[in-house]
């Protein structure tokens, strides 16, 4: 009974694109967004620092790089929900100029951690942005 109230309240907290975003996730890859993806590495997830630390952190690096050249452009990429479809492994992003962006953003990082699962490792959940060092790659 409390895991529903905390899976509702979960859902409650995240906004626009992001619910999306995580519905895609699993679909592509069979993953929950959460916990697989959302602390992962150095730029998965809130922010992102240092030299990422393999392919998939790859991913999300690019994926904030998208989201950046969007917001550039004045596109919420957060709180703007966009509409895709699912069909066979093929996502398809009908909407308007910024949204179908947003969602072209999120289905190019899905896919991307589709083709890295085979090199995905359990130990960069939850990493610590403390161990992320190096130099950010610029964008």
């Amino acid at each position: 009974e409390s895991k529903g109230l905390v899976l509702a309240i979960s859902e409650f907290v995240v906004h626009g694109s992001l619910l999306e975003f995580r519905k895609m996730i699993k679909q592509a890859t069979g993953k929950s967004a959460l916990p697989n993806y959302t602390t992962y590495g150095c730029h998965c997830g809130v922010g992102g620092k240092g030299t990422p630390k393999d392919a998939t952190d790859w991913c999300c690096l690019h994926h904030d790089c998208c989201y950046s050249q969007l917001m550039a452009q004045k596109c919420h990429v957060i709180t703007d929900r966009y509409h895709y479809t699912y069909r066979r492994g093929v996502i398809t992003c009908p909407d308007s100029w910024c949204k179908r962006s947003i969602c072209e953003c999120d289905k190019a990082t899905a896919l991307c951690m589709k083709r890295n699962l085979q090199s995905y490792n359990k130990k960069y959940r939850f990493y610590s942005n403390i161990k992320c060092t190096g130099r950010k790659p610029r964008c």
